[in-house]
């Protein structure tokens, strides 16, 4: 099966990986390309996506808004010493200077003399030691080198600033026009977050985009499921709630099973740490613990020191690949009772059980919405799911569960080009490596007992390939 992966990959594009001959070359291996506002590559989004959608315009793009996110503003490498001193300076655009330190926090001189800053992923630490005219002084307290694009904390400081400032819906409507998909907004902490940002949505006729929120903070963590009920899916980045998570006895299998019982994605994160200078990112033995949960995709934190993306997101690619085939077959259990959705339900269970009692190489389905494709790849199966919708934002939705690839289809849809087109897909997903007798399920899982519209008939179908 040399054209599908199950777990899916979310690449942050910079620079470098923007490249036609980069992604080209990543391109079968990325599912969703991020970009995220705060790298400092606000003139280049629309030249991004439109060399991502010239190249395969079936991927999604995922937009993350900024929040209150602070970053370097200096395009060039900075190497710091302990005990030495050094200035810090407020700018909105990107600097090429490498003896000052520029960052977009328009706070810096309401700094008291003695606060800490950090640097998330160069594990540098200053301390502001005065105030000049037009900069703040400050110690390096641990030095090393402070990189490009890096984000920036201010230790036990309030920084006050609204969820949906007016930068981010600026932002969003830029966004918009570009073409994005779907909605990552950073540092959510309520469910009043998630509905601020979809009553503003809804007021650029964009209220269907999915939204995903980001579990960064304790108070997100505090309000796990009423995000998870308002939101499409969660982003994990379980570097940043590591010690609430410990307070709350809470674990990442904990975590992660939330999303699967609703059958919404579970994307977590990978923040890639500076060593000796170098860029390190792939860590298998984290990987190995994710993929054991069925976590859906993987997120690269945006490629800040870029020295071969190709080779990072082949590396991930390679090794998701490899564990996937280790992953131990899943105990079969049944749904958690839901009145609404007992028929549905019931017949994905069994659709998931026919897998593991037959020998059958993919299962085929039609989704209205993105359910019966969520539910189904919640169960963990291990063939991959083929899901046809109607729908652009369901489409690009289904990108991001694990197992599944989706398929926008017409409006005057039928049972028979279901069977047609899905057998076209299967061919072209295992490259022709199928043979005539293999099993294929197809599924129809809707609360009524047929479908006018498609002419499906609720329950299972299962067909050898030639049958179709």
């Amino acid at each position: 099966m040399n054209n599908f992966h199950f777990s899916k990959i979310i690449a942050g594009v910079g620079p470098t990986l923007a490249k036609e001959t980069v992604l080209s070359k990543v391109i079968n291996m990325v599912d969703i390309f991020r970009i995220s506002l705060s790298g400092g590559f606000d003139d280049n989004n629309k030249k991004y996506i439109d060399t991502i959608m010239k190249l395969d315009n079936s991927k999604t793009i995922m937009m993350e808004t900024r929040g209150s996110d602070i970053r370097v503003k200096n395009v060039l490498d900075i190497k710091v010493k302990a005990k030495q001193t050094i200035e810090i300076e407020y700018s909105e655009y990107a600097q090429e200077h490498d003896k000052r330190i520029f960052v977009d926090a328009s706070f810096l001189r309401e700094l008291k003399v003695g606060q800490l800053i950090k640097f998330q992923q160069s594990g540098v630490v200053i301390k502001v030691k005065s105030n000049k005219e037009h900069a703040t002084m400050c110690e390096v307290v641990e030095g090393g080198w402070i990189i490009q694009f890096d984000r920036v904390f201010f230790h036990n400081y309030d920084l006050d600033l609204p969820f949906l400032g007016e930068r981010d819906k600026k932002d969003i409507l830029r966004w918009l026009e570009y073409g994005v998909h779907v909605m990552a907004p950073s540092l959510v902490k309520t469910r009043d977050d998630i509905i601020e940002l979809k009553d503003f949505l809804k007021t650029k006729n964009a209220g269907n985009m999915k939204i995903l929120a980001k579990i960064e903070t304790e108070e997100a963590l505090e309000n796990i499921d009423e995000l998870l009920d308002i939101s499409d899916g969660l982003i994990f980045i379980f570097e940043k709630i590591e010690k609430a998570m410990k307070t709350m006895k809470l674990t990442e299998e904990m975590l992660i099973k939330k999303c699967k019982i609703l059958g919404k994605p579970a994307i977590v994160t990978f923040v890639g740490k500076i060593e000796k200078n170098k860029y390190q990112l792939i860590n298998e033995l984290r990987l190995k613990r994710f993929s054991n949960r069925a976590a859906d995709g993987y997120m690269l934190d945006t490629l800040l020191q870029e020295d071969d993306p190709l080779k990072v997101i082949t590396e991930l690619s390679d090794t998701l690949d490899t564990l996937e085939l280790k992953i131990a077959p899943q105990e079969l259990v049944r749904f958690y009772a839901n009145n609404e959705f007992m028929v549905r339900d019931y017949i994905l269970y069994n659709a998931h059980r026919a897998t593991q009692e037959v020998d059958v190489r993919a299962l085929v389905l039609y989704t209205e919405n993105w359910y019966s494709a969520g539910r189904l790849s919640s169960l963990k199966p291990r063939v991959p799911i083929i899901a046809f919708t109607k729908s652009d934002e369901n489409y690009r939705y289904l990108n991001m569960l694990r197992g599944v690839r989706g398929y926008k289809i017409s409006q005057s849809f039928s049972y028979e080009n279901l069977k047609r087109i899905g057998k076209e897909m299967i061919r072209i997903i295992f490259k022709g490596n199928i043979s005539l007798d293999d099993k294929i399920i197809i599924v129809q899982a809707n609360e009524n007992i047929g479908d006018e519209k498609t002419g499906m008939i609720n329950g299972l179908e299962l067909y050898k390939f030639k049958n179709i």
